[in-house]
């Protein structure tokens, strides 16, 4: 099996945003909200969730390599939302909102994919 390559510093990708839009700090801010209601046997978010949602909440610049740690992210809890504390605003649904909700999957997944029609365009991939 071929190693991924690294990503490259935001600086390679010109033209593309790194900073969460509006709508993606939104939803980490309702997280933090939320949780912070919650019981402590109640609160969702692991670490580094929460280092996430406090980075989406305050529009910080990430790393090409948050972005597909992002869309990692999304792909392994999109099963979360058929769990029965979803509507209840449980564990699962405080770290997806936590990591950018809805709105942060669809940024994410499509600047990775902008990402790599830009490593293409210059010859490189992460798959080669």
């Amino acid at each position: 099996m071929l190693q991924a390559m690294a990503r490259r510093p935001r600086s390679f990708y010109a033209g593309l945003s790194f900073r969460p839009p509006a709508l993606v700090a939104d939803a980490a801010r309702r997280a933090l909200e939320r949780r912070a209601q919650q019981p402590p046997s109640r609160r969702g978010m692991t670490p580094v969730g929460l280092a996430r949602a406090r980075q989406l909440l305050h529009r910080q610049e990430l790393s090409p390599q948050t972005i597909d740690r992002m869309v990692s992210f999304f792909a392994r809890h999109e099963v979360d939302k058929q769990g029965s504390s979803w509507e209840a605003y449980g564990k699962g649904r405080q770290a997806w909102d936590g990591w950018g909700g809805d709105p942060g999957q669809r940024w994410a997944t499509g600047l990775a994919r902008r990402m790599d029609a830009a490593e293409r365009r210059a010859g490189t991939s992460r798959s080669s």
